[in-house]
């Protein structure tokens, strides 16, 4: 843990020190693409294609449904079979993925780091995929994606097919985080740090959280214990197809529209995307 303490450390200061640059004056270092962060930003951001266009931001606008997915659906549907090896996966996930976006959205209030599409000129940037929030470092999709692939490989070491498709997943979104013009990829790698130590942290104390739960509930004698079926690699598997199919299927169903939302004397332009 205390390497990733220093790692994440030294990704803030270089962020932080980057982002002061520009801050300081428009035309510095990021905005004359002087900054290695820049420059890899523009070569990701740059390099379209017909196949990345089509999948990064179906991909995109997957993971809030599948970070509320796929830890209710495992918990939920392994409770009904008496599983608890996968019941208490689905919870340690919920967990870790709550403890990212706490230190996530802690970062970002820190640190109030602008966005490359508001930072820099000539951004490759679609509107329908706009941020949630305004600020930048770390990245809350990345955070999210490595705190399931992460969570889903401490809990299933012996399932390669969970481990690299969330890892194939995590990289997707990352990757796109770039490619959608809303991240550094200073940003990128916070995120992969923030996640990925979320679920470390909360897997280290899982015999008490576990522990915890069987108390709160009043069950007793619910070993957890890792029966290497097979149950967990296509519910784990099925939960996440799922999710971006449902998900891709209502973008492509609904068509994106804003809606007014007046409040006293104040009006809200609220933009509602699926």
């Amino acid at each position: 843990m205390r390497k990733i303490y220093l790692i994440l450390s030294l990704i803030i200061l270089f962020s932080q020190t980057s982002y002061t640059q520009g801050f300081r004056e428009l035309d510095s270092s990021y905005s004359n693409d002087t900054n290695i962060d820049v420059k890899i930003f523009r070569t990701i951001n740059n390099s379209r294609c017909g196949f990345a266009n089509t999948v990064i931001p179906i991909t995109d606008k997957s993971v809030l449904p599948l970070s509320i997915a796929l830890p209710l659906g495992l918990a939920g549907i392994s409770r009904i079979n008496n599983n608890y090896y996968d019941e208490n996966s689905g919870v340690l996930l919920l967990l870790s993925e709550i403890t990212s976006a706490g230190i996530t959205f802690g970062i970002k209030q820190l640190f109030k780091r602008e966005r490359p599409f508001v930072t820099l000129q000539n951004v490759y940037h679609n509107k329908y995929n706009s941020p949630t929030d305004r600020y930048s470092f770390p990245s809350g999709h990345t955070a999210t994606a490595f705190s399931i692939a992460t969570s889903l490989t401490l809990r299933y070491p012996d399932k390669p097919v969970i481990i690299a498709v969330s890892y194939l997943y995590a990289a997707i979104v990352g990757y796109g985080r770039m490619y959608l013009g809303v991240h550094y990829p200073s940003d990128v790698l916070g995120g992969i740090i923030v996640g990925s130590g979320s679920a470390a942290l909360i897997y280290s104390l899982r015999k008490e959280i576990i522990d915890l739960k069987n108390n709160m509930f009043n069950e007793k004698n619910r070993p957890d214990l890792n029966k290497a079926n097979l149950q967990s690699t296509p519910m784990i598997l099925g939960l996440t197809i799922g999710a971006d199919l449902l998900n891709s299927l209502i973008q492509y169903t609904f068509p994106r529209r804003s809606v007014l939302i007046t409040l006293g004397e104040n009006d809200l332009n609220a933009r509602i995307y699926f």
